[in-house]
């Protein structure tokens, strides 16, 4: 079998005066011609005479490192004297950071760098902030670590008794921590969890962060929620968003749980969820789970493998937060961003309603009995007073 190859030929530039050819090479015709001088790469920012040259006048920027507050508000922390713990995120371009900050109650309303308590900008981004005991303050980093850092020492520095020191560091978690709460009845003991199903309970009480729990596989589905009760700290729950909801001892010998809620119509896919505060009628037994159809259910932990109740509280958006205070349920939702806080002592009675409240909620607290604050993307803070 013959096979016949057809060769292109060269660009050839034909000269009728000497009826010759000339072979013209790639790196002649694209060269840069000689009327092209550009200046020097660091006068390029901003000179719009020479457009195409977007690498070197990327690179000639010089990008903004000072300490600011971003545009992403993404998580925000309170303690028992009424401090606030907030992080902010810079996430655009090609390296993305954070920093967080730490202010009064009376700052809340024109928080600044410059009356910030105190301040510390982090190499990653910074995903989740809690408060521990002892004015503790818990730093999930977008890397994967947990650190702990201690905000408020009289001995440390007397003028200024807000300073940051760091008192443990750690990194078990193979992806980045995606919740993460501290147990009320003992401050010194957190737990953490990662969308992968890792699951880590944390003890502070030898000044560092030493894990005492772990384990890899808490969920066959994507782990979404993480709720700690208010009356004791040997137990949590976690659900994912299967449908499966899990509950935990720490007590026992080796990393086990025991079935909640499993959905076998494959209908529910929760997404967040927390633990009742206690009660005279139900004590601490409910948790609540919010899913992607607006929905919260309420599963009693004497009762597994039942839903006690299921209230619809968002007709669009899913409920992507859900914070307890006290007969107070504050469920938060996205796309849209909304608001809803209700009596669950009532009925689930809803007596606050808020629309559009960011363009994309990320992080919510209670002030007091009738302050919530929520931060987001868009509209950075909103302060959600009941009557």
């Amino acid at each position: 079998m013959n096979i016949m190859f057809q060769i292109s030929p060269p660009i050839l530039n034909k000269t009728p005066a000497c009826n010759r050819f000339i072979v013209l090479r790639s790196s002649q015709v694209y060269r840069t011609p000689q009327t092209h001088q550009p200046p020097p790469p660091m006068e390029l920012a901003e000179n719009y005479e020479y457009p195409n040259l977007n690498v070197a006048d990327l690179n000639a920027r010089l990008e903004n490192l000072s300490p600011r507050l971003h545009d992403c508000w993404d998580s925000i922390a309170i303690n028992e004297e009424k401090h606030i713990a907030l992080a902010t995120n810079r996430r655009e371009g090609r390296h993305w950071w954070g920093m967080f900050f730490g202010f009064e109650r009376s700052k809340v309303n024109h928080m600044s760098v410059a009356n910030a308590d105190y301040k510390l900008q982090a190499e990653h981004t910074v995903n989740i902030l809690r408060y521990a005991e002892n004015n503790v303050l818990l730093v999930a980093l977008g890397d994967t670590r947990l650190q702990a850092w201690s905000t408020y020492s009289r001995v440390r520095n007397p003028k200024q008794p807000y300073c940051l020191f760091l008192v443990g560091e750690a990194s078990v978690h193979p992806s980045p921590i995606s919740q993460l709460s501290v147990f009320k009845a003992n401050q010194q003991r957190a737990v953490s969890a990662s969308s992968d199903g890792t699951l880590n309970v944390w003890d502070l009480s030898s000044a560092d962060l030493s894990s005492c729990f772990h384990t890899r596989s808490s969920h066959l589905d994507k782990l979404t929620g993480l709720m700690t009760p208010s009356a004791s700290a040997e137990q949590f729950v976690t659900c994912d968003r299967g449908g499966c909801v899990r509950l935990w001892d720490i007590r026992s010998a080796a990393p086990s749980s025991s079935c909640l809620f499993d959905d076998d119509s494959h209908l529910l896919s929760f997404t967040c969820g927390a633990w009742a505060a206690s009660t005279e009628l139900q004590g601490d037994n409910n948790v609540y789970l919010g899913d992607f159809d607006g929905k919260v259910h309420t599963v009693d932990i004497r009762v597994p493998r039942k839903l006690a109740e299921t209230c619809e509280y968002f007709d669009n958006g899913h409920v992507s937060q859900l914070l307890i205070n006290g007969p107070h349920l504050a469920a938060m939702s996205n796309l849209p961003a909304a608001v809803k806080v209700s009596n669950v002592t009532s009925g689930h009675k809803v007596i606050y309603n808020h629309k559009d409240t960011h363009s994309r909620l990320t992080d919510a607290i209670w002030t007091d009995e009738k302050t919530l604050l929520t931060i987001g993307h868009g509209r950075k803070l909103v302060t959600h007073s009941l009557k």
